[in-house]
């Protein structure tokens, strides 16, 4: 009786781990599709893209392999499963790449390596379309698996250089962030991008012993990493939303929140309980039950209503501050609509990029009211500005008119802020400027430059 309990618990590890299975893949879709709205032509936003179609293949072909019945529809989701594994270790130095862009270190030859490693990873598709990367269906009791070649331990070799190779230039990328918050998203990113690198490999392919001799161990690690593989996931995404978006800290936060709630949330929770009545109804002789649908749908309804409910109250208690009370009101107006606090945080957020970017040690935004320029933020350490006459710096932009990108004023560079003309014939209309503080002869990279406009086009909205 007591081995019967322990095969029935064996059975229910299982069982779970197929729901977080089938979870992670609709969490990575999820926020795929949500990364959509990201501003994509950001490197790191479309790299991280990337990264979720891998885990999406993964995943999507393991929960459906663990389901299947015959041999040959086993080996080819096994089979299919590699197709986002091959081409993770070039999405990973992509993003890494583009972290490093980000924190101000120009791309000079790794954009090429990457666009090789694409190359590499294509190579490996095709030896797995051909049947050389992975051999035969294996299935002696523990879960199915496909034989090592030699070409399965070049590629195990060539997945564990890469990633190497990423996380070296993710670390240089953390040295070279200079703001407490951009480090801050740093680490949120760091720690949520080893999970589709450690939970995306195929470890059976050199642990099967392990597997058939402490079935027990095997599915409890297996469960507790797909648990926190969607829970890194989340983090990974949650870091990324910040480089694509012209948004304040609190919209990404609540937008995230609602979307990951109403989406991968509320469809976990339908799948879970629809397996749990579908292997009741097994479990009582009933092959099939029409309370399988219907609990699916009644799931999907309560959540989206309870969702719908808790929403205005999971703003205030999580999403706290000093502008609590402003809350209230702008639950009721439209989501472009922020507060004095948000625009602050929003251009701070804008100056740190720019800083991480030229490295720089201070920067500003001031804007034009009426005749005269004030002051709005100020970042970092800012002698020159404590005596300085920013009228000056707006006389000089003045008597250049819309010549040039940049001025050079004393230690700084000088970006105007132009509103765009609403006519073709219309002129720009002058909004203020942004200040950097500029080495001496130290000089914007083109790579930094195209940055740098997109930056500029955030700070003026």
């Amino acid at each position: 009786m007591f081995n019967g309990w322990l095969q029935q618990l064996l059975v229910g590890i299982i069982t779970i781990n197929q729901i977080l299975t089938a979870g992670i893949a609709i969490t990575a879709f999820s926020l795929f599709l949500y990364s959509l709205s990201f501003n994509l032509r950001d490197r790191v936003a479309r790299s991280f893209a990337i990264i979720l179609i891998c885990v999406v293949v993964v995943f999507t072909a393991e929960a459906l392999e663990s389901s299947a019945l015959s041999e040959e529809m086993i080996a080819l989701f096994l089979r299919l499963e590699w197709i986002g594994i091959v081409f993770l270790p070039p999405a990973y130095l992509h993003l890494s790449d583009g972290l490093m862009v980000t924190s101000g270190l120009a791309s000079r030859g790794r954009r090429w390596l990457v666009r090789l490693l694409y190359l590499v990873s294509a190579g490996f598709l095709l030896l797995l379309a051909f049947g050389l990367l992975l051999g035969p269906l294996v299935l002696d009791g523990q879960p199915a698996y496909l034989q090592r070649t030699l070409w399965t331990e070049v590629f195990t070799g060539y997945y564990v250089l890469v990633m190497v190779l990423a996380w070296v230039n993710f670390g240089r990328a953390y040295n070279h962030t200079l703001t407490r918050s951009g480090r801050r998203r740093m680490v949120y990113l760091l720690a949520g991008a080893t999970a589709p690198a450690l939970g995306s490999f195929p470890y059976l392919l050199y642990g099967s012993g392990l597997a058939e001799k402490y079935p027990y161990l095997f599915w409890g690690t297996a469960l507790v990493s797909n648990a926190l593989v969607v829970g890194l996931i989340i983090i990974m995404a949650y870091a990324v939303a910040f480089f694509g978006v012209s948004w304040p800290d609190r919209v990404v936060r609540s937008k995230l929140f609602k979307w990951l709630m109403r989406g991968p949330v509320t469809a976990s929770v339908a799948l879970g309980v629809m397996t749990i009545i579908r292997r009741l109804g097994e479990f009582f002789g009933v092959v099939y039950s029409g309370a399988v649908p219907t609990a699916m749908v009644a799931t999907v309804l309560l959540m989206e209503h309870a969702i719908t409910l808790v929403a205005p109250l999971w703003d205030r208690l999580i999403f706290f501050g000093r502008d609590r009370d402003d809350l209230a009101l702008l639950q009721s107006l439209e989501d472009r609509l922020i507060t004095q606090n948000d625009l602050r945080q929003f251009l701070e957020a804008v100056l740190a990029a720019v800083r991480d970017h030229l490295q720089s040690l201070s920067a500003f935004v001031a804007a034009l009211d009426e005749e005269d320029l004030s002051l709005i933020v100020a970042t970092g350490h800012s002698p020159l500005l404590k005596d300085a006459n920013l009228d000056d710096a707006l006389q000089l932009v003045a008597e250049n008119g819309n010549n040039g990108d940049e001025y050079v004023w004393g230690d700084y560079w000088i970006f105007p802020l132009h509103q765009p003309p609403e006519t073709d014939e219309g002129q720009p209309i002058l909004l203020g400027i942004l200040g950097v503080a500029r080495r001496r002869g130290q000089e914007i990279a083109p790579d930094q430059r195209q940055a740098l406009r997109l930056l500029l086009r955030r700070a003026v909205l």
